[in-house]
């Protein structure tokens, strides 16, 4: 089974998803990617750039457990 996870667009270049986690629209060599970035404890950590949206919110699945 897939999970739904929900992430709210604040404006063109932001996403927040679930605590700690976020998406930002950055131009990177003539195109658009979408980084995946973690935060804890005060520290973000940029896990990768994807693509797309729908690319990005894909690997944040591959990041987290799933839940039991």
């Amino acid at each position: 089974m897939t999970a739904v996870i929900e992430w709210r667009q604040w404006d063109d270049y932001y996403w927040s998803g679930p605590p700690g986690w976020t998406i930002c629209r950055v131009w990177i060599s003539g195109t658009y990617q979408f980084e995946l970035w973690h935060s804890s404890e005060g520290a973000q950590r940029r896990i990768a750039a994807r693509p797309s949206l729908s690319d990005a919110q894909a690997l944040y699945l591959l990041q987290v457990p799933p839940a039991a």
